[in-house]
């Protein structure tokens, strides 16, 4: 059955009159006026990758999609490749410029700026400076005048705020809620005042100051064969009469099969087509920019409901105060046999020798021949990636040689998930050490527990500790003093991956700086404290730290301000591919051989540290050599090096085959399977 604008207008009036409640499913093409579609969001995103990040893998892998993929499908992927390549969270950037763009421009900062928690509750409590569409505006009016005939919520796909601002100006309250990928959202549903907007799809800024997910969910559509989530939504949606709108039907996902899961469902269609959608009613040409202005006059004289006719409208909101909360990582193998004909010892200095002569880890140390005794490895508190897997097997190798290997955790910018993410990388780091034989287990803290008030005090009582600053405080003193920049900071706390100091040019500093939180900040005099209490009873000249090469500066800057002949070694840092990039966290064998075909395509593919070549040096022949395991082979040949996985790879008949090989080491790697 089809009906069209004007008849949906009076069954939804009709409907609210009688008393029954209508729960409002609310799709893109309520905001399409004035939040971008899909090929202005391209756009964006191409902008973005060209002026910030200046990424020019990623831009040829966006190329070749823009060539075979249109629409939905080149949007999905679009945000696929900036996971695979870059982070989860680095779409966000684009997508909050999107937004913004239905924000007045002569209010808001050009530039790509990371909009945080509190400067998107400001930037949505200035409400007149947003544009909204006569729908939208309707909407809020419906909504803040009748919050219980729409069952105090709205759902929506939609990523902006336009809704709760349009709530906001007609007097009532908003609240935004996320869903989470388990069916359930950030906080519990049914509030006593205003309206829950149920955002599927994810929200434009964090919905708490300590929320650091990715805003959107991941590129992948909300699958349809997932059961859970499709309860879960179907008693979201629950309610009298269901009406869909701005989203178009005939999607196999998780939503249209809950909302076919309801008795009485009307789906607004801009277009004329009357293809049936379960049971569901259609209604075709109708456009919300008039839908919601004609049920709003049709609802005009609608009396109050009983008991709230006499209450005070809430007061408005303290401008520029945040709401509260909604919820709250020899190229061939290295044979015993071996060092013994060439009369070498299994030493940590003969293996830093071979990690800098034969790997290019670069061993920046003024006596190299000195005994090495310890090992610190400072861990930016993540997702256990790859990156972190090669310098564990790294650091496990050197512990097998009898030097002691303390882990620490950056955790100072964690969230209430800290504890459980540092159970899970400590699980992981060991299993990565296990790996290797006779390695001893790392030594583990984490520069939360080492700044507490209560580890403090205890240094300072020390009379030993006190020769050294061990304090993050004491430390800031000589850091900060003397001819040190702001940039040289923002330097050290990596503000600028991927970059270096000639590439730095001041609107490369503004467009990343605004996207750098200001607790990264916090990390180097805390993790220079924690070095000088490790050196209270262990020689400098006989200490390494092991990371990135991004942290050369850190390390450079370490040498300015104390004088101790620390060492440091620094594996290749991958280039055009970012530390959170799904492309080193994933999750099966077939993703990671996905990875590696995406790569070969690139003209790119084969050059010196980007993608393909880092994975064969270093989670291929680099984890192999440290095991003490035999090369891979593939069709009678030997892969134990890159020139002969390179020459495999040329070949088009061995290609395939060598590209599983390859895959399937750094799937056991990541997974801990066997190999």
């Amino acid at each position: 059955m089809t009906g069209t604008e004007q008849s949906l207008v009076n069954r939804l009036v009709t409907t609210i009159r009688q008393g029954r409640d209508v729960t409002l499913v609310l799709g893109s093409g309520l905001t399409a006026r004035v939040v971008p579609g899909v090929a202005r969001m391209v756009e964006l995103a191409d902008e973005f990758v060209g002026q910030a990040l200046q990424n020019t893998d990623l831009q040829a892998a966006l190329a070749e999609l823009r060539a075979t993929r249109r629409d939905a499908a080149l949007y999905t992927a679009y945000r696929r490749a900036f996971t695979e390549w870059l982070s989860p969270v680095e779409f966000d950037i684009v997508v909050q410029r999107a937004t913004l763009e239905a924000y007045r421009p002569a209010r808001t900062a050009a530039g790509w700026e990371r909009v945080g928690y509190h400067r998107g509750v400001q930037l949505e409590e200035d409400r007149d400076a947003w544009s909204l569409p006569p729908g939208v505006l309707a909407l809020g009016e419906l909504l803040a005048g009748l919050p219980d005939r729409f069952q105090r919520r709205v759902v929506t796909t939609n990523f902006d705020p336009l809704i709760e601002i349009a709530v906001r100006r007609a007097g009532g309250t908003a609240r935004s809620l996320t869903l989470r990928r388990d069916g359930t959202f950030t906080g519990p549903l049914g509030p006593a005042d205003g309206i829950d907007v149920l955002h599927l799809h994810g929200y434009w800024r964090p919905t708490s100051e300590s929320d650091e997910r990715s805003l959107l969910h991941d590129p992948e559509p909300l699958r349809a064969d997932d059961t859970a989530l499709v309860g879960a939504l179907a008693e979201a949606l629950r309610g009298d009469t269901l009406c869909v709108a701005g989203y178009p039907p005939g999607r196999n996902d998780a939503l249209t099969r809950a909302v076919q899961e309801q008795s009485d469902v009307l789906w607004a269609r801009h277009d004329e087509n009357a293809s049936p959608v379960g049971a569901a009613l259609i209604y075709t040409g109708v456009d919300v920019d008039r839908l919601f202005p004609a049920v709003r006059r049709g609802l005009a004289t609608l009396p109050a409901p009983p008991g709230r006719a006499e209450q005070p409208p809430p007061p408005p909101e303290p401008a520029g105060q945040p709401a509260a909360p909604a919820g709250t990582a020899l190229h061939r193998v290295h044979l015993p046999t071996l060092e013994a004909v060439l009369g070498t010892r299994p030493s940590a200095v003969e293996l830093l020798r071979q990690l800098d002569y034969e790997f290019r880890w670069r061993r920046v140390d003024d006596t190299p021949d000195t005994q090495l005794d310890l090992v610190f490895w400072p861990v930016r508190l993540r997702q256990p990636t790859l990156i972190y897997a090669v310098q564990a097997t790294v650091a496990a190798a050197l512990s097998a040689r009898g030097v002691r290997v303390v882990l620490c955790f950056d955790d100072l910018a964690g969230d209430q998930h800290t504890r459980s993410w540092r159970v899970r990388f400590t699980d992981e780091v060991e299993r990565w050490f296990a790996l290797v034989e006779g390695a001893r287990p790392p030594e583990v803290d984490s520069l939360m527990s080492f700044c507490s008030p209560g580890r403090v005090a205890e240094r300072l009582q020390d009379p030993e500790l006190l020769r050294r600053p061990t304090h993050p405080w004491a430390v800031q003193l000589e850091y900060y003093r003397g001819d040190r920049m702001i940039l040289d900071v923002a330097r050290a706390a990596k503000a600028f991956p991927g970059v270096v100091d000639l590439d730095i040019d001041d609107a490369m500093v503004g467009a990343q700086i605004r996207t750098t939180r200001a607790e990264r900040l916090m990390s180097t005099p805390a993790i220079w404290a924690y070095l000088q209490y490790l050196l209270r009873d262990t020689r400098p000249e006989a200490v390494m730290t092991l990371g990135g090469e991004d942290e050369a500066v850190m390390w450079d800057q370490w040498h300015d301000t104390f004088p101790d002949a620390v060492g440091h070694l620094f594996h290749p840092v991958m280039a055009n591919v970012r530390q959170d990039a799904r492309m080193l966290g994933a999750r099966s064998f077939r993703e990671v051989e996905d990875h590696l075909r995406k790569a070969m395509r690139l003209a790119s593919w084969d050059r010196e540290d980007h993608y393909l070549h880092w994975i064969v040096q270093h989670a291929v022949v680099l984890h192999r050599y440290l095991r003490n395991r035999p090369p891979l082979s593939y069709d009678g040949r030997l892969l134990d090096s890159w020139e002969t996985i390179r020459a495999a790879l040329l070949d088009a008949r061995l290609r395939p085959g060598t590209l599983r090989v390859i895959a399937r080491e750094v799937a056991a790697l990541l997974m801990h399977e066997s190999v």
